[in-house]
């Protein structure tokens, strides 16, 4: 008995040595990618009908338990309007995969006309195309004020697609 007991501490003792093994899926296209031009509805206590254009990086890989992941928005623009007054901060914004359709883009920081926001905006990638939904807001920055939130399709150049795994 004790030397199993020794051979499972042992065998406990080895494996905690390896390192964490993230998951990962595959992204693609792997290397620089786009965004738009597409319309959407952005809100933060005023809802404006916006044209947005972005570009993403990726290794060929998208995470699929947070940050860090190998797929990266890399620039965000709204345009049309007072849309010009909002904009995105912080970039690159690390984008994972939490199933086969759903990804969240993290740390989001916007500056608005009528406040700021910052954290986890949720989407989802559907044939090439990131829908986005008023459902899903990024809280207020500093806490207190009303959340941010997008709506509308955007589609992707090259189309852009990921296996969860």
């Amino acid at each position: 008995m004790k030397r199993l007991l020794k051979v499972s501490i042992c065998t406990l003792a080895s494996l905690s040595l390896l390192p964490a093994a993230a998951l990962a899926g595959t992204y693609s296209p792997s290397g620089s990618g786009g965004a738009g031009p597409s319309t959407v509805q952005v809100k933060k206590g005023i809802t404006l009908t916006c044209t947005l254009t972005a570009s993403t990086t990726s290794n060929g890989t998208i995470s699929s338990t947070g940050t860090p992941s190998g797929t990266k928005i890399t620039s965000i623009a709204l345009s049309g309007g007072l849309c010009g007054a909002v904009s995105f901060t912080g970039m690159p914004y690390d984008v994972s995969a939490t199933s086969s359709t759903d990804v969240i883009i993290h740390d989001v920081r916007v500056t608005g006309i009528t406040g700021n926001c910052r954290g986890d905006l949720k989407a989802k990638l559907v044939g090439g195309v990131l829908q986005f939904n008023h459902a899903n807001t990024i809280p207020s920055d500093p806490a207190g004020g009303s959340p941010c939130s997008m709506q509308g399709n955007v589609s992707t150049s090259p189309t852009a697609s990921y296996s969860y795994p």
